[in-house]
């Protein structure tokens, strides 16, 4: 018997069992990469899709705010106009009752009436300018108009705009203007209302008859770059009160504080047009040792 022919054909067989079997295995984790492939290519498919129809649901979200914020707005707008009219007719009226030639001398009572008005229509005004501000700081809405100006012309603006509250709260300013200061290019106008805001806040929290205020425009270390502040002899604010100056609405617990008609808008108005001119506000206080509101701004 050819037990050798037998054993070299059960060699061959064997090879080609063995060679089958090697394909199988290399075949197998080929077609379960295939599949996986394929599944991984359908869940790709599935989750881009779901991301377009969240970026369509986040579009959507996007305009509903804007027409949301844009209705906010018009809403503000329209109540601020139409308080303001009224306002109007009563300021004029009793500019009118102030003049001798017009309804003739009134008497000291009546005349304390008057400025009483005069001073309550004036703080409205101021309210309403706030709060116009803060809805359009809040919506984006508000556009700086720059023009070449230096800080020394916008003086007598400020100080006429502070004059009738310093005379009433029985407090003095003094104001310093460095010589020879670059020019700025800026918004006079929001310039003029930021410092204004903070005189306004300065004699609001200072008490009745002590306030010595000052308002000082420096040059600083820095090339071109002037410093503008606001200091007072007033009550000052504890470092927490300090940290959350700007949040609408925000008032310091303080017997004056609370005693002081306000809304706490200015700071924040304050803070979101220095935001627009690039610039923010830098506050030194301590209770009872007054505070210093300063910014600064860059010249040409």
């Amino acid at each position: 018997m050819d037990y050798g022919g037998k054993c070299g054909y059960n060699r061959i067989g064997t090879c080609i069992l063995r060679g089958i079997s090697m394909t199988d295995h290399l075949e197998n984790p080929l077609a379960a990469a295939r599949q996986a492939l394929a599944e991984l290519r359908t869940q790709l498919s599935e989750a881009q899709q779901g991301l377009e129809r969240l970026n369509a649901l986040l579009e959507q979200a996007e305009a509903q705010r804007a027409a949301q914020a844009d209705q906010h707005v018009k809403f503000i707008s329209t109540i601020v106009h139409e308080l303001r009219k009224p306002m109007t007719s009563i300021r004029g009226y009793a500019d009118m009752l102030a003049k001798p030639n017009m309804v003739g001398t009134l008497n000291p009572m009546q005349q304390n009436f008057v400025e009483t008005i005069r001073n309550n229509i004036i703080r409205m005004d101021w309210l309403l300018s706030d709060l116009s501000d803060i809805n359009k700081l809040s919506a984006r809405r508000l556009r700086l108009e720059r023009k070449m100006i230096t800080f020394a012309a916008l003086r007598e603006e400020i100080e006429a705009a502070v004059s009738g509250l310093l005379a009433e709260y029985g407090h003095t300013l003094t104001v310093e203007i460095a010589p020879e200061l670059p020019a700025l290019n800026t918004d006079p106008k929001q310039l003029t209302k930021i410092v204004v805001l903070l005189l306004r806040n300065a004699i609001f929290y200072t008490p009745k008859g002590t306030g010595q205020l000052l308002l000082k425009a420096e040059a600083t270390e820095r090339p071109g770059e002037l410093r503008i502040s606001v200091r007072d002899n007033g009550i000052g604010m504890r470092p927490e009160d300090v940290a959350r100056l700007g949040e609408l609405f925000f008032r310091a617990d303080h017997e004056l504080v609370t005693n002081t008609k306000g809304y706490g808008l200015g700071i924040p108005v304050v803070k979101g047009l220095l935001a627009l001119m690039e610039s923010q506000l830098e506050v030194e206080s301590a209770p009872e040792q007054g505070s210093t509101f300063s910014f600064r701004l860059q010249g040409i």
